[in-house]
């Protein structure tokens, strides 16, 4: 007898989703191996290892639930999809809208043999707070699209972190001024474990000759199951909240968690859902156990920036890919893929993290990977598809704006200004620069932080743009106040620079950045 066929996606991984039939006899589930997608970017191992793992864990729980479950290699989704409604004889495939354009493109546009029922990926049955209607009705609504005024209007309709007079509570919306201090002595705890079970380490040994892959899957300690999720957000409430706010922009060597939750891997597969996670973080608030700040700190980042990214994804589409406002043209430097390569501590304590783990946390992400990539001019496109190939936690929908839109500025639909920054930054909120080989307070000569030559020449190139920001323009009066001499020197020095950056590959097989982007 025919039935439906539910589609659960890689990132679908939620039982209270409708791509999970209530009752395991309404149908069969699929899952979908899409070659296309294995082979479109040197995706990090522990991110194939994590993804493919954290899948098969979930189809083994179903399985155990009575369902009949189905874990099919295909070349893309599409046909992984179609494949099956023929074999089983499907009269129509259930699933969730992909997070994905180019996913969602091609699962609509395709002949699947079945007619094809998509769920909203947000609102109550979805997987983020919002629905897209949500989404653009708040966009009509609004002349400029600032995440402000999206977490604000967010946190008035949940009731979140807000008294019983819709006023925030502690007197306003964002602590994010006051979660700036740098931990002189403290040293954050260590994190839970989660060793590799039989079926991690069956994906590993698959997972370690991958072709074009990058990073090692030795060390591999990611949560697989919700079960290993729950152990994270129960550590984190444990040991870090209390300290995450005021440090959640620190770096120090060799402490690669901080106070951090390490929880997005698993928010972004769909073992833990945002609304919980927030839920919980007022909860511990309103029990004393998380100060405002940490628990204010924590909710913008899931119920504000991961919401905001996810709605300028869909609203900025297709064009967004292609954004470059400030004509970057340099090649990503070899760095990237090689920290030994470089000899700027900092990216090459950050680089070399993101390898061994497919992490570093959202201030190594934006003000030291992404800050450089911008001061010398990187196409944002090359940025984006490493951000998106190397960490566990990267898809489409969240680093694309992130670095077009944030780290870059390639799009100024999120911002007004760049995050762009001298070495001055990166001393203040880590302790990299004392053992760099680099003078962090030199802008010229061959010991400068190449940060502080690259930032004055950025702000010179784009001087007809921000040279009357009201946050930058006093910059353009520092500069003009030193001699020619000492800004031909800063511009001789950040020359120097650039024209030492080796370039990384940019075809196949060994760091292919050229993303396909086809059905898979």
């Amino acid at each position: 007898m025919s039935e439906p066929l539910y589609f659960v996606g890689p990132w679908d991984l939620d039982r209270r989703l409708p791509c999970i039939p209530r009752d395991p006899r309404d149908g069969r589930v699929l899952f979908v191996e899409s070659r296309a997608k294995g082979r479109a970017l040197p995706w990090h191992r522990q991110k194939l290892v994590l993804v493919l793992s954290a899948m098969r864990h979930f189809a083994a729980e179903l399985e155990q639930s009575g369902y009949r479950v189905e874990i099919r290699n295909a070349r893309s989704y599409a046909e992984g999809i179609a494949e099956a409604v023929r074999a089983h004889r499907s009269t129509r495939v259930v699933a969730m809208r992909p997070r994905e354009m180019g996913i969602e493109r091609s699962l609509v546009s395709a002949d699947l043999g079945a007619p094809l029922e998509l769920h909203d990926d947000g609102g109550p049955r979805g997987h983020f707070l919002l629905g897209r209607d949500d989404v653009l009705r708040w966009a009509r609504r609004r002349e400029s699209l600032r995440m402000d005024a999206f977490y604000a209007e967010l946190r008035r309709r949940t009731g979140w972190l807000m008294d019983d007079r819709g006023k925030p509570l502690g007197g306003k919306m964002s602590f994010d001024v006051e979660n700036r201090a740098f931990p002189d002595r403290d040293r954050p705890p260590p994190v839970p474990s989660h060793p590799p079970d039989a079926i991690t380490r069956d994906v590993i040994e698959r997972v370690r000759e991958w072709p074009g892959g990058w990073g090692s899957v030795d060390g591999f300690d990611w949560p697989v199951d919700r079960a290993g999720a729950l152990r994270e957000l129960d550590d984190f409430f444990a040991s870090r909240a209390a300290s995450f706010g005021p440090y959640e922009d620190a770096m120090l060597r060799g402490e690669r968690w901080m106070w951090h939750a390490r929880l997005s891997s698993s928010l972004n597969l769909g073992l833990l859902s945002p609304r919980e996670v927030c839920e919980r973080i007022v909860a511990e608030h309103a029990e004393g156990r998380m100060p405002i700040a940490s628990a204010e700190g924590l909710l913008r980042q899931i119920a504000g920036w991961r919401e905001y990214m996810r709605a300028l994804y869909w609203l900025r589409m297709p064009g967004l890919r292609d954004a470059n406002l400030l004509e970057a043209k340099r090649a990503l430097p070899i760095f990237y893929w090689e920290p030994e390569r470089t000899e700027m501590r900092c990216m090459r304590e950050c680089v070399t993290t993101v390898r061994d783990t497919g992490y570093v946390h959202h201030v190594q992400r934006l003000m030291v990977l992404g800050n450089f990539a911008l001061l010398a001019g990187v196409r944002p496109i090359e940025v984006s598809h490493w951000f998106w190939a190397a960490y566990v936690d990267a898809y489409e929908w969240v680093q694309l704006p992130n670095v077009h839109a944030m780290a870059l500025f390639a799009d100024d639909v999120a911002t007004t200004k760049p995050y762009a920054a001298s070495g001055a930054y990166v001393d203040r909120m880590s302790d990299y620069c004392g053992e760099c080989r680099y003078d962090v307070k030199a802008r010229t000569g061959a010991d400068a932080c190449p940060f502080n030559p690259l930032f004055w020449t950025f702000l010179e190139r784009h001087r007809a743009r921000f040279g009357k920001h009201p946050r930058i323009g006093a910059l353009y009066r520092t500069w003009d106040r030193w001699s020619e001499d000492e800004r031909d020197a800063i511009r001789e020095t950040a020359a120097r620079i650039v024209r030492e950056l080796e370039p990384a590959p940019d075809a196949p097989p060994e760091y292919g950045v050229a993303f396909r982007d086809d059905d898979g």
